[in-house]
């Protein structure tokens, strides 16, 4: 173009000079319209990403009610590291308990939605970002049960290894809990557009003979179906599964403080091979909980097993930046690994198969 207005005008900068002009100040007008500053030299650095708007289901539970209070612990609101936070509970009494259990909630809306009623979830997902999941079947052990098993264990000077039963309250077992119920909030997360779906699940999903399966209604078998559910809506999920819970109800006696030990990651129930790293405090989960949810680069696509070594052993995790990414790299890119039969499984018919006391 040079060429051309050199070889066609006595001076070609007097003809440009006007059209220039014009450009320029049109060009200006429209870089100002998508909030281009044309007067600095240097590139616009990218917008820091928004503080995600956060909802907890089964916030009246253990886990729950822990994972509220560690975000809260970030901040909400202005200044906080959470726009929102948004806690659902089963009933108003749960939702009391959980104000009486942490004390000052600002910055908290608590919700009330019932996961086995589909549409009490709607406006519970409505605004969110993401979602961590902790509903989960609670299993009721049988005292008649636990009287013999205590019996046995007195007259075989605790040689016996016999196990309670336990029971499920109509309606909440964990078909219709673990399996229907987490899938109704997948649905709702999805029809809600949320950006991460975090779920705490359990261990011992590829153990259809572990305790946990065999005397509580194949509970974790259920749960795994719902994760085969998850990981096939294209929603972006992080799934948790950790060892046993501390403080544990079974009456092991250790601390079950957070931030006092070092986790460990791995998958597919490998965890349960080593005998020291098969628990994990709640509070610790409830910190990884948190981090998966402030760092999604870090923890979407990944599905892993969670436990921890003695207190005062190795490294603790602290819920600081940086300590997921770390955590999950000693994975070297491995998640879990779900098969066909993972997600055809389906309720047992007859009451004592495999030993279940549940149905």
């Amino acid at each position: 173009q040079a060429q051309f207005f050199t070889s066609n005008c006595e001076s070609p900068l007097n003809v440009l000079a006007p059209s220039i002009a014009a450009m320029s100040t049109m060009l200006r007008k429209l870089m100002s319209r998508s909030g281009t500053n044309l007067g600095s030299e240097s590139p616009t650095s990218p917008s820091k990403p928004s503080p995600p708007n956060v909802l907890v289901t089964g916030a009246g539970g253990r886990t729950g009610s822990i994972v509220v209070r560690k975000l809260l612990e970030y901040g909400v609101g202005e200044g906080g590291k959470f726009a929102s936070v948004r806690a659902m509970v089963r009933s108003q009494e749960s939702g009391d308990k959980l104000v009486q259990s942490l004390g000052d909630l600002k910055g908290v809306d608590i919700v009330i939605g019932d996961i086995l009623d589909p549409a009490t979830l709607n406006s519970a997902f409505q605004g969110m970002d993401s979602v961590v999941i902790c509903t989960s079947a609670k299993p009721q052990i049988s005292m008649l049960s636990l009287g013999k098993v205590i019996a046995m264990k007195v007259v075989s000077l605790n040689q016996a290894k016999s196990r309670p039963h336990f029971w499920f309250e109509e309606g909440q077992e964990p078909e219709k809990v673990d399996w229907l119920g987490n899938q109704a909030q997948f649905e709702a997360a999805q029809a809600a557009g949320l950006k991460h779906v975090v779920l705490v699940s359990s261990m011992c999903g590829t153990k259809p003979d572990h305790f946990l399966n065999t005397n509580m209604g194949n509970m974790v078998l259920w749960k795994r179906k719902a994760e085969c559910a998850l990981t096939s809506l294209g929603l972006p999920y992080t799934i948790i599964h950790p060892g046993g819970l501390l403080p544990h109800p079974g009456g092991i006696k250790e601390s079950a403080e957070g931030g006092k030990r070092q986790l460990y990651v791995a998958v597919n129930d490998a965890l349960l091979e080593e005998q020291d790293r098969q628990l994990v405090t709640r509070e610790d989960l409830a910190s990884v909980c948190v981090r998966c949810v402030l760092e999604p680069s870090v923890a979407a696509g990944r599905s892993f097993d969670l436990g921890s070594g003695p207190e005062g052993e190795g490294t603790p995790f602290e819920g600081k930046a940086g300590e997921l990414e770390k955590l999950l790299a000693t994975l070297q890119g491995k998640n879990c690994v779900y098969g066909e039969a993972d997600a055809a499984f389906m309720a047992i018919e007859r009451k004592n198969e495999r030993g279940c006391q549940c149905y």
